[in-house]
């Protein structure tokens, strides 16, 4: 017998199926309080340049890069990664990463747009947000599909990110690699009450 239909039969005869006009909830549903709770997720964060501190000040937060293009002093980005932002309607988010380290802040850097990096910490309320999307990658790379948090709890690994990971453990260090690219997108702006670290 199949899996599919061994479960079915197994939630037919434990009575575990739906009344005629009561809603269904899909498995693998969690809310957002679940979600940092489940994963120990007591921040986000978000990098730039300390000489944009002043404009974060100045605009009452973080503004998704399709309202400051053009009134940035030191834009972490290059004009090719604001380019994909905008094809896939990415510039209207604020970009946030799960940890206080991205390969991103690392390019720029290297190449020179960041001269002094800053990590802002984020509260993680922000995570209620309507409309807030999950990445597994770089969110602008060609391929990477946005997802909301259900989808992003299945094919997402969480469990690496949790504090009771061990950063020096060598065999978590392919995972980890992977999670340091992961970027939760916010729609609209970030309020400074909820930014720490300016």
């Amino acid at each position: 017998m199949n899996d599919l239909l061994k479960k079915l039969l197994e939630t037919l005869q434990a009575g575990n199926f739906p009344v005629s006009g009561q809603p269904t909830q899909a498995s693998g549903i969690i809310t957002p309080s679940e979600f940092l709770q489940r994963f120990g997720i007591t921040s986000f964060y978000h990098f730039t340049d300390t000489r944009n501190l002043q404009s974060i000040k100045a605009h009452g937060g973080l503004l998704p890069w399709s309202q400051i293009r053009g009134n940035v002093v030191a834009p972490g980005g290059n004009d090719w990664s604001h380019d994909a932002d905008a094809i896939k309607g990415q510039d209207n988010y604020v970009h946030l990463c799960f940890l206080p380290e991205h390969p991103m802040e690392f390019v720029a850097r290297k190449d020179g747009r960041i001269q002094e990096s800053r990590f802002l910490r984020i509260d993680p309320s922000v995570i209620h947000t309507p409309g807030v999307l999950f990445c597994p990658d770089v969110a602008n790379k060609s391929g990477v599909e946005m997802m909301d948090l259900t989808a992003a709890v299945s094919e997402m690994d969480f469990e690496v990110i949790a504090p009771a990971h061990k950063w020096l453990d060598p065999s978590l260090f392919e995972r980890k690699k992977r999670a340091c690219k992961y970027e939760l997108l916010v729609p609209g702006r970030i309020p400074l009450s909820l930014i720490s670290g300016i």
